[in-house]
């Protein structure tokens, strides 16, 4: 059974999926203006980020810097370099510039890996040995928190298409811990309306409570 904080290893390897993809789109495009198809894609992916950072800037790094101190420091700037690449990869597509594009995607794919990689690695297993299941809850609701209500419905179909079908399951589970009961009932609509028919299927079948 995973842990409440485990929720943002779902979100992490979403992120991860996303950040390949998108480089992978740039390094195979063959001229800039066809960089234009991917600017949705980036500014839905940045904006999802930021709001998962500043998410973790609230309801984690506080409280796990009382545990121990300034660990935070190296994940908050790996925040900010995130951030800045991010605004280089839309410069360089608005501005259809393939190569500074090429890079900047680049860029986001090693940062997106290398920050990832130091979370689960450290942050994660410290917060789950530091702190008891209701805690973590309340940690991973208030990282959730940051996210609109109105953009909820987007960005949880989003992680769920973006990460295998147990980790998918495993997210699902540990939503419907963090979450108010009324909350997770419209998130069950939220999922079904989002993916795709096969990935619906699929997990509607491993939790049977979704379409309860």
């Amino acid at each position: 059974m995973p842990s409440p904080i485990d929720a943002l290893r779902f979100v992490h390897s979403a992120i991860l999926y996303e950040s390949d993809r998108i480089d992978e789109e740039a390094a195979g495009a063959a001229r800039g203006d066809q960089l234009t198809a991917l600017a949705d894609d980036v500014a839905f992916f940045e904006e999802l980020v930021l709001l998962h950072t500043k998410g973790e800037e609230l309801g984690l790094f506080p409280a796990l810097a009382d545990v121990t101190p300034h660990i935070d420091e190296t994940y908050l700037f790996d925040h900010e370099g995130e951030r800045s690449t991010f605004a280089a990869l839309r410069q360089a597509i608005d501005a259809e510039d393939l190569a500074s594009a090429r890079r900047a995607a680049a860029m986001l794919r090693q940062e997106a890996h290398s920050h990832v990689e130091k979370e689960n690695t450290f942050i994660l297993p410290l917060v789950a040995e530091s702190f008891p299941p209701p805690e973590q809850g309340a940690m991973v609701g208030k990282i959730l928190s940051t996210i609109p209500p109105e953009r909820m419905p987007a960005v949880v179909p989003w992680i769920i298409e973006r990460v295998s079908p147990e980790e998918a399951e495993a997210y699902v589970t540990v939503l419907e811990g963090a979450m108010p009961p009324e909350v997770f009932s419209n998130a069950k609509d939220w999922i079904r309306e989002g993916v795709s028919v096969e990935v619906w299927s699929d997990l509607s079948t491993r939790l049977p409570q979704l379409t309860g």
